[in-house]
């Protein structure tokens, strides 16, 4: 039998006695009671009712005081301007105010609450916008307006300012301009301060108050989502009656209401409070009269103690686990034996716990996987800006020698053929002259060797032609350029070439990027001499190419600038500074990437990447 079974039988046989004698004693004091109640909440809802109306009777009474104080046919629109403003400032409630002809044109601009400077007192107010104007004009009374008198006041139905916003009503003040003839002042008027006064008197004494019109609709409720729907009385509607009259107090289903119309006005409070709430005093009551089943109670309970006493135990080891697992102990298991819904719960408990413990430790390898994974990509990231900036920087500069080299080129090789005219018409006078003039000539070569460097950095070579070659053959050639010198300084040189790895380039480009690597190799390594290893290897996209000399060198703070053209790392300047340049140059127009990794002291090591020649290009 399951365990509310066993509860329900027990409950059963032991309270239904003692609990229909004392109910039966509590049914005439109750009827007593209600009978109270229901005075006192119609008592109660006559004065919330007489509030209400007190409150709109001094509103409208100013309004109309106002409206009265000058014929605004002999007023100028200024004076009608602040007319309007004296009928605006009559209440903190009123949105906005306008004055409108027989015809419904407005005379004079609106006052829209939009005016702190005029109205300081009721800055923070809220804001018109011109739908929200044109809204108030659509819903202002004017089927009854027409059989209003000069002094009265016309009141419309209720309507919301805006979606979802507080509701508002429009108001028709006749005031006569002529005789015979009649305009408007036109007052939207808020309602949402006399709805929360509404609401807070009834929350103040534990019930709900609401505000309805002649045709049900609520104007004040707790539940503002509900604001303009018609009150739910499942039955016996007559408060919405044309006829009610006077404050009454009755029960529905299981609430109990008060209501009471609002003189002048047409509208209805009602007072509304669960049953349950309303009766608390009887049920004080009851608890009273029920105590003399305190003995039988005693009874149940020193019966119940075994019951008692089991559940405790299994619902005791339940609050354990789940303490034990609410610290993070995800592996712990709750051992609950039985067939009942307690053994089902610590069943589910575990199965859950299961579940957690699983997903905990997917959730951790996921996190592993995605901070190495942003890891491997940031450093990715980084090393394409890094390349990106050395690009859009040597580009600048590329552009920039250019523009150099073609301004200097053309008076340089002026100068250096009217020097060589020189030195043929003087070549039979004295040894100074001639002297001076070589000097001049060998200044004049030298400049114009960096401007052809210069447009060689700067100028793809529009003559190369990218064909398969061998990267073991271009190396090669590119070391035979410089073999001796690398054999006179006493430099080893160690080969490891993978051969067969081609890629599509121009032998003579490639041949003077890597010759220029080897002479800055040569170059670190001159005064002590040392080891120069030279690697070539492939993967599926790419041809490696590494370059590791032992030299002395680049400092940290240079080895960004190596690429830069006239900038140097030796120790005695020579030629243009523009290797590296056109190296990086080279390599770039072949679809690859160079990089450099040095350590003062230690050497350095360059590694050039080329895309690899793919079967479908062979």
């Amino acid at each position: 039998m399951k365990l509310y079974q066993q509860l329900v039988l027990f409950v059963l046989g032991a309270t239904v006695i003692p609990l229909v004698v004392g109910f039966v004693i509590l049914y005439h004091n109750e009827k007593q009671l209600r009978r109270r109640l229901l005075e006192s909440r119609r008592e109660s809802v006559q004065r919330l009712a007489q509030s209400v109306a007190d409150t709109r009777k001094e509103i409208f009474e100013r309004l109309s005081r106002a409206v009265g104080l000058a014929p605004p046919g002999e007023l100028s629109p200024e004076e009608l301007s602040g007319w309007l403003g004296i009928v605006y400032k009559q209440s903190e409630d009123i949105i906005q105010v306008a004055l409108l002809d027989d015809g419904r044109r407005e005379q004079v601009p609106a006052i829209l609450l939009d005016h702190p400077e005029r109205y300081p007192e009721y800055s923070g107010r809220l804001a018109v916008d011109e739908k929200a104007h044109q809204r108030f004009l659509q819903h202002l009374p004017w089927k009854l307006a027409h059989r209003a008198r000069a002094g009265s006041i016309v009141v419309g139905q209720a309507y919301r300012y805006a979606p979802g916003k507080l509701l508002v009503l429009g108001l028709l003040a006749p005031v006569e301009v002529a005789s015979g003839r009649l305009w408007y002042v036109a007052v939207e008027l808020s309602l949402q301060r006399l709805g929360r006064r509404v609401v807070e008197w009834g929350e103040g004494r534990g019930w709900q108050a609401w505000l309805a019109d002649g045709n049900g609709r609520l104007l004040a409720h707790p539940d503002e989502q509900a604001l303009l729907a018609r009150a739910d009385m499942t039955t016996d509607p007559a408060w919405v009656r044309k006829d009610a009259s006077g404050a009454r107090a009755f029960l529905v289903g299981e609430a109990l209401h008060a209501v009471a119309p609002v003189p002048y006005l047409g509208w209805t409070v009602v007072l509304s409070q669960q049953a349950s709430e309303a009766l608390a005093g009887v049920r004080r009551a009851r608890r009273v009269t029920l105590g003399w089943t305190g003995l039988s109670v005693l009874a149940l309970l020193v019966a119940g103690a075994f019951f008692t006493r089991r559940i405790t135990a299994r619902v005791g080891k339940l609050v354990r686990g789940a303490e034990t697992f609410g610290q993070g102990q995800l592996d712990t298991r709750v051992q609950v034996r039985g067939a009942d819904e307690i053994a089902l719960l610590a069943n589910t408990f575990n199965r859950m716990a299961e579940q957690l413990e699983k997903s905990r430790r997917e959730i951790e390898r996921w996190n592993r996987e995605l901070a190495d994974r942003v890891e491997e990509r940031t450093r990715e990231l980084e090393i394409a800006h890094r390349r990106l900036l050395e690009t859009s920087k040597l580009a600048a500069i590329g552009q920039l020698g250019a523009g150099v080299a073609h301004e200097i080129n053309n008076p340089l090789v002026g100068i250096l053929g009217n020097v060589q005219l020189m030195l043929v018409k003087y070549a039979r006078d004295d040894d100074q002259s001639r002297d001076t003039l070589r000097k001049i000539e060998a200044a004049a070569k030298r400049c114009r060797e960096v401007v052809q460097n210069l447009l060689r950095f700067s100028e793809q070579d529009q003559e190369a032609d990218h064909v398969d070659v061998e990267l073991g053959r271009v190396l090669e050639d590119a070391y035979s350029l410089t073999a001796q010198q690398m054999e006179e300084l006493g430099i080893a040189v160690r080969w490891q070439v993978e051969p067969g790895i081609k890629i599509l380039g121009d032998h003579r480009q490639l041949m003077r990027a890597f010759l220029n690597i080897l002479v800055n190799a040569r170059t670190a390594m001159r005064e002590t001499g040392g080891l120069l290893k030279i690697t070539v290897s492939h993967s599926e996209e790419s041809a490696v190419v590494e370059f590791a000399d032992s030299g002395k060198g680049i400092d940290p703070e240079q080895v960004d600038r190596i690429f830069e053209p006239f900038f140097t790392t030796k120790d005695v300047w020579t030629n243009t500074g523009l290797g590296l340049s056109v190296t990086y140059r080279v390599i770039t127009d072949h679809g690859g990437q160079i990089e450099v990794d040095s350590q003062p002291g230690k050497g350095t090591r360059f590694t050039v990447k080329l895309p690899v020649l793919q079967k479908e290009q062979a």
